[in-house]
């Protein structure tokens, strides 16, 4: 998110995840409240709504944001790259309070057009463009064909770890995350 004055906090920023993580593993996504992150954190409410103008965005940063502070990585081998990328995910996702927050998450922002667009632009549409990043770096060096659909390949990797935690029951685990990775590029090449 842009920020207006002074440069933001890396630590302030960091307490303020690990506040909204804290509350959120206690009470639940339903109870959490923007002033007991804000009280947990040590940081007044005008701070946490400077950062954050809304729950589902706080939430949404504190639970799977944590990648956004790691570099891309760069390996020079796209299928490294992806598959390291998405451990990170599989950790994001399958962390005890993630789970807790993705059902009111995703009902919060499913019925609130707004709120939906504003957690595309702070939240996911950054985290797409990390992996386009990668993505645009193999075609380039002739590991993705030039003709790929980047969008759908991004989809898939995104989009198939939100499925399986949410939708279908089944485990998310790096060894899943290598598959899909492998599926992936083996359609790219």
């Amino acid at each position: 998110m842009a920020t207006r004055g002074r440069k933001r906090s890396p630590e302030i920023d960091a307490a303020i995840r690990a506040a909204a993580a804290e509350v959120l593993g206690e009470v639940g996504y339903a109870s959490l409240t923007m002033e007991a992150v804000a009280a947990r954190a040590g940081v007044s409410k005008a701070t946490l709504y400077l950062r954050y103008p809304s729950r589902a965005v706080l939430v949404f940063d504190a639970i799977f944001g944590k990648t956004k502070v790691r570099d891309v990585p760069d390996h020079g081998d796209i299928r490294a790259e992806l598959r390291e990328t998405y451990r990170w995910a599989v950790d994001e996702f399958s962390a005890s309070e993630a789970r807790a927050a993705i059902p009111g998450l995703l009902a919060e922002v499913g019925s609130a057009p707004e709120l939906a667009r504003l957690v595309r632009t702070v939240a996911v549409e950054p985290e797409y463009g990390r992996v386009r990043s990668m993505l645009e770096r193999a075609r380039t060096r002739g590991e993705i064909r030039t003709d790929a659909d980047i969008d759908l390949m991004i989809d898939v990797f995104i989009g198939t770890a939100l499925a399986r935690v949410t939708l279908i029951d089944h485990p998310l685990d790096h060894d899943f995350g290598d598959r899909l990775v492998d599926l992936i590029l083996d359609g790219a090449r």
